[in-house]
């Protein structure tokens, strides 16, 4: 899985987002952890307009500890999974800061190239008047809506 064993701080993957944005006319950017999700809400203008774009990524939960055996009898070391549990919610942090950081730059590098137009990159996570993305919006009904039109949806061939 990438990034999984990055030592990278998530205070340096955070300033490097700030970075970016504020690098593009961005502003107002707030970063939020909200366990177990993880992200950012920032304004970025867009061909002269202000759009709210909000990134989250999700943690995974640490594992279940396992009981050991030991001469037929369970052993339990909650000092030792209470750390492990922390080291796992630490490392799973880095991890999910530093696939931000490099999803946010892949879309202005390909944005910034001409390769993509930067509002199609960057559509899931617009913000809209309710307070959800676009993605939050859309997700719950995307199955029923391709399953009813999956033809149409590749057009023609003309």
């Amino acid at each position: 899985m990438s990034y999984e064993n990055t030592e990278v701080p998530v205070s340096r993957s955070q300033e490097g987002i700030r970075k970016l944005i504020m690098s593009r006319k961005g502003g107002k950017v707030a970063f939020i952890s909200d366990p177990p999700s993880e992200g950012f809400h920032a304004e970025v203008l867009i061909e002269g307009l202000p759009y709210q774009i909000r990134v989250m990524g999700q943690c995974r939960p640490a594992p279940e500890s396992k009981p050991r055996m030991y001469r037929g009898r369970k052993l339990y070391e909650k000092e030792t999974t209470d750390k492990a549990r922390e080291l796992f919610r630490q490392t799973e942090e880095r991890r999910i800061w530093r696939v931000i950081f490099y999803h946010l730059k892949s879309v202005f590098e390909a944005a910034d190239s001409g390769v993509m137009e930067f509002r199609e990159l960057m559509l899931p996570y617009m913000v809209t008047r309710n307070g959800k993305t676009i993605a939050e919006s859309i997700i719950p009904q995307l199955e029923s809506v391709i399953a009813g039109s999956s033809i149409r949806l590749l057009g023609s061939g003309k």
